[in-house]
């Protein structure tokens, strides 16, 4: 966020003439530092670390791009023509060659680190929310259980119940695990865990799911499932699964960016020594390579 507040006013400038006041360059510089440097350095750190590892990802096309667009710009405000008092963005129909020392790119690297960590917070909010959920959820359960031995009951912890206990549920109680329904005649609210707004009634030999809450009368349950075998335990850990896997689309970014990266890493080399070939100078060289690697 606090990038997405800094970067706002340097891409505006950049891309609206009329803001683009005395000295407007050095603002864009002082705005865009932080975001590029700070906001993007889980992208910079990524890229080291891929770096060490002899691996590339799109974590180093993002830091490279950013860092090529930010230094370029350090070099033509300060070695170039952009410092100079009165320098304008403009738009023009047509495209003129330069040696790139009246231009900066404040607004790329600036724009593109706060669109990719905007990506980031949304991806970790849901995780997040899912997280609460999930807390939630495992809150639902019981604690302790009513359990039947020698026909009387016996209050013990939840984790000391096993498979074909018989455990009384009483109105109001959270039934305690899975099971089947032995005596007694009921209604059971299931909708923290289907969302079913009407309580559904359940006789002798119907099945109960643990955490749904029973609403009416006194019920007698055989557990079938207990602990980590229970419907409650195996939705925690499809969310748990869910929040740390990767989705297809995910995996398959992932070998795309396997080639990619390689790929336009060598097009921006290419690119730089095809224009130094044909002797168009430097700045110019290097402006076309930056595209390059902005543009992926």
């Amino acid at each position: 966020m606090i990038s997405a507040v800094l970067a706002g006013p340097v891409i505006a400038m950049a891309m609206i003439p009329p803001l683009q006041f005395t000295n407007w360059q050095w603002l864009s510089l002082t705005l865009a530092a932080p975001v590029v440097v700070w906001g993007g350095w889980p992208f910079h750190k990524a890229a080291w670390t891929n770096l060490r590892h002899g691996a590339v990802s799109m974590d180093t096309l993002v830091s490279l791009g950013t860092s090529a667009a930010f230094l370029w710009s350090l070099y033509a405000l300060f070695l170039g023509h952009a410092g100079m008092a009165g320098m304008r963005h403009t738009f023009e129909w047509g495209i003129s060659r330069s040696d790139g020392a009246s231009n900066i790119y404040l607004e790329a690297a600036a724009g593109v680190t706060t669109f990719l960590l905007a990506g980031r917070y949304f991806e970790a909010r849901a995780k997040r929310n899912a997280g609460a959920a999930l807390r939630a959820l495992m809150e639902l359960g019981a604690k302790d259980v009513a359990v039947m031995r020698d026909g009387r009951e016996v209050r013990m912890p939840i984790s000391a119940l096993a498979v074909d206990d018989r455990f009384v549920v009483r109105p109001g109680e959270t039934i305690a695990t899975d099971g089947v329904v032995e005596t007694g005649n009921s209604a059971v609210d299931t909708a923290m865990l289907t969302g079913e707004p009407v309580p559904v009634d359940v006789a002798p030999g119907d099945a109960v799911t643990g955490a749904t809450v029973n609403t009416s009368g006194r019920l007698v349950v055989r557990a079938t499932r207990v602990g980590a075998d229970t419907q409650l335990a195996r939705m925690a850990r499809l969310v748990e699964e869910a929040q740390t896997g990767k989705a297809a689309v995910q995996r398959l970014a992932d070998r795309i960016s396997g080639v990619f990266v390689p790929t336009v890493i060598v097009l921006a080399l290419g690119t730089l020594a095809l224009w130094l070939l044909r002797g168009e100078g430097a700045g110019a060289a290097f402006t076309a390579a930056v595209a390059v690697l902005i543009i992926a």
